[in-house]
């Protein structure tokens, strides 16, 4: 709780509108609408000023119904998306993307923008599987980014980056903690395991362990909390430190006690009928009990 708080900007009548933050999600497929609007939503709850979506066309209608406060762009070509992403602090990839491979333009030139302006960048989702199925052309200056995978999505990676098999039945967390440290190093990026225990692990080799109590439920949509609210926290962690080493440990930590912590409330409510969007209602709780 108290690495979230300290990472909470001061409101006051100072601030102006995108101080807070202008985050962008990129994701959305006419199978997928719910992902990018948790991870969308999970930003505007936490205090973000502007939040963009771009997804494709059919899934864009769908959104704008769910939702004011989003602006959702249709459309994702690469012309559509790479131009109105240079005024943003984070971007988040992946969620509801799906694995169409006539995205790959987009996400080639996507990497190489984030290459270039070093912004934190948080791939989740579909977005893992597009790393993983192009390990070769992933750029090795992506510094400013963070893996979030799941333990399946992990074990893909692990597959693609190191080559090993059957990791999918390690229970070992040791064993999970080297080959994330691995993994981080060889790809250049921080990884986000989520799991029983969230490990986060950046290319230094420093591991931080989030074992707060969580949910029983594994509903589907809270990976996409993770990613929404990681992105926004790494911006804030970063505007405060040089280091996005320091940032990845700093904003992991507060988006697994925030994500867990929601889960833990909704589930303490509602039981086997808690779901995402009873997580997102959360939030603004959690928020407004420690500023008090």
């Amino acid at each position: 709780m108290e690495q979230f708080l300290r990472l909470l900007p001061k409101l006051g009548k100072h601030l102006r509108k995108g101080d807070c933050g202008r985050i962008g999600v990129i994701g959305g497929s006419i199978e997928y609408t719910g992902a990018p609007y948790f991870a969308a939503s999970s930003i505007c709850k936490l205090g973000a000023d502007l939040i963009y979506v771009f997804c494709s066309n059919e899934a864009a209608p769908i959104i704008k119904t769910y939702s004011p406060d989003l602006i959702v762009h249709p459309g994702l070509k690469p012309e559509d998306v790479l131009p109105k992403l240079s005024r943003l602090d984070a971007i988040i990839l992946g969620p509801g993307l799906g694995r169409n491979l006539s995205l790959n333009p987009l996400i080639d030139q996507l990497f190489n923008l984030i290459n270039q302006k070093n912004i934190p960048f948080v791939i989740d989702g579909d977005g893992l599987w597009f790393v993983a199925e192009n390990v070769e052309k992933f750029p090795k200056n992506m510094s400013s980014t963070i893996l979030t995978p799941n333990f399946v999505e992990f074990s893909r990676l692990c597959k693609a980056v190191l080559d090993e098999d059957n990791v999918i039945n390690c229970r070992e967390i040791k064993k999970l903690e080297e080959l994330g440290i691995e993994l981080s190093r060889r790809l250049n990026v921080a990884i986000y395991m989520k799991g029983e225990i969230d490990l986060i692990i950046t290319s230094d080799g420093k591991v931080s362990k989030c074992e707060f109590e969580a949910s029983f439920r594994r509903c589907g949509g809270q990976g996409d909390l993770t990613a929404g609210t990681l992105g926004l926290l790494l911006f804030w962690a970063k505007k405060n430190s040089d280091s996005f080493q320091k940032s990845f440990h700093e904003a992991g930590i507060a988006s697994s006690w925030l994500v867990r912590t929601a889960g833990k409330q909704a589930f303490e409510k509602h039981g086997r009928s808690m779901n995402t969007p009873l997580m997102l209602e959360e939030i603004p709780k959690i928020i407004k009990e420690i500023e008090k």
